[in-house]
């Protein structure tokens, strides 16, 4: 893949946003992944995620974004020059030591093993606050590109609650409008995956596989998850970009994860 992905903590903050306002006016596709400790509300029926209608799973995601902590926000940005670059920014705020932090044991487990370094981030990582304030001043947002995320609703559920700095609307009609005014055009990879090829299904890297978006013989990388997810979710969305053409438009706004596709 080109585009290393860059890994940002507060030592470093400073010098990538001096680089991500070069980049960012010129922006023309930007995909996003949020990493976050796991899920730990269910709907109160009971019953599983797939099971219930979009309102129902909204309120399970709006509860869990507003318990749980965002660790790492990954943004992969290709310019109208054809360049492509991805940050992956480590967040301060979710303290793996204290039981006061709301965490899924398991989702804790296998961030540690792709690489998120807990320990570090209370001590080193970034003020949301300070991202915030990046990515609005930077011209990203007034660029407005068109976004990406893969099973997207709790990426973009974080992401919307960062950028406004306050909690998620009751309803997942506002939430969606909040979403579109923030992002303009957004698409989620699996959906126009799923709209291109119906075996196109699964993971993030069963899907770029299937496209086969990463050259013979490179491996997909475990670490830097939040970085390397936006990246790979880029590279698929310019992917089925191509190949769907004005069909990609009755994707928009549709995010997996939230309704029932």
């Amino acid at each position: 893949m080109d585009g290393a992905v860059r890994s940002v903590w507060a030592h470093n903050f400073a010098a990538e946003s001096r680089v991500l306002h070069q980049v960012a006016p010129g922006a023309r596709h930007v995909a996003l992944n949020v990493q976050y400790p796991g899920c730990v509300v269910v709907h109160s029926s009971g019953r599983q995620h797939y099971d219930l209608i979009a309102e129902e799973r909204y309120e399970v995601i709006r509860a869990n974004v507003a318990l749980l902590k965002p660790l790492q926000v990954g943004i992969a940005v290709r310019t109208v020059d054809g360049q492509r670059f991805a940050w992956e920014f480590n967040l301060r705020g979710f303290d793996i030591a204290s039981e006061e932090d709301a965490r899924d044991p398991t989702s804790i487990a296998y961030l540690a093993d792709c690489g998120v370094d807990f320990n570090r981030l209370p001590q080193a990582g970034i003020d949301g606050f300070k991202l915030r304030f990046l990515l609005r001043d930077s011209g990203l947002l007034r660029a407005r590109p068109s976004w990406a995320t893969f099973t997207g609703a709790y990426h973009v559920a974080y992401f919307v609650r960062l950028m406004y700095g306050e909690n998620l609307p009751d309803g997942v009609d506002d939430f969606m409008k909040m979403a579109h005014q923030l992002l303009g055009p957004l698409y989620d990879v699996k959906r126009l995956a799923r709209e291109h090829d119906r075996s196109c299904v699964g993971s993030l890297s069963n899907v770029v596989k299937k496209l086969a978006v990463v050259p013979p013989g490179e491996g997909i990388s475990k670490s830097k998850p939040a970085g390397t997810g936006s990246m790979l979710a880029l590279l698929a969305f310019e992917t089925l970009k191509q190949k769907l053409g004005a069909n990609m438009e009755k994707c928009r706004h549709e995010l997996c994860g939230l309704q029932a596709i």
